[in-house]
């Protein structure tokens, strides 16, 4: 009976574990970190808990630095011009992780991936639908709308509740002139996490 209670302690504690950004951070597959190795990554949580954000050596000779970390959220800086988030969402009696690509140019532009709780990918259309040029205009003013050509968007998740904000970032690339054109029109777009997918708001 002990031998039995003691199996199952441990499963839960494994369950348990593996509820946490941190071990989906240290498993995930070079795919999808490919500049961290894994003692690397053990440092990048040594020093959040810490409260530092300090950078470590990448394989790219350059630095990278987990600039935020929660139980369900974490945000790498992971070279001068890139970001990786990743974030925990609950799905049924499971989870995925959603990861945030940003590369910041002229002008921010991210990609968006989910995966299961074994880093398999999931192409599900359904957890995100992206959002069209003509939804970030608050006003449809056409000539501002026919100026944006471009589909440059940033996205971002939110470290403290289930929300993902993207912005239309295709003005930092104009010229001045036409961006005081464009920028007036222009709204931020927030989606929610129902358990199901992100549902704009």
């Amino acid at each position: 009976m002990l031998i039995l209670l003691l199996f199952m302690l441990c499963c839960m504690l494994s369950s348990a574990q593996a509820q946490d950004i941190r071990a989906m951070f240290m498993e995930a597959p070079d795919s999808v970190l490919p500049l961290l190795p894994r003692n690397v990554r053990a440092d990048c949580i040594d020093f959040a808990e810490a409260g530092m954000s300090y950078p470590v050596s990448n394989k790219l000779d350059g630095k990278s630095t987990l600039k935020k970390l929660t139980d369900d959220y974490l945000l790498l800086q992971s070279t001068g011009i890139s970001t990786v988030e990743m974030k925990m969402l609950p799905l049924r009696d499971s989870f995925v992780i959603c990861v945030v690509n940003t590369v910041y140019a002229e002008a921010a532009d991210s990609r968006i991936a989910f995966f299961n709780n074994d880093w398999q990918r999931i192409d599900d259309e359904s957890f995100f639908k992206a959002p069209l040029i003509r939804d970030f205009f608050d006003v449809a003013d056409e000539k501002a709308v026919d100026m944006c050509d471009i589909y440059l968007v940033s996205l971002n998740l939110c470290p403290d509740d289930k929300s993902l904000v993207a912005e239309y970032t295709m003005p930092n690339y104009m010229n001045e002139d036409d961006a005081r054109k464009v920028r007036p029109f222009l709204k931020k777009i927030v989606y929610r996490w129902n358990g199901e997918g992100f549902v704009m708001e």
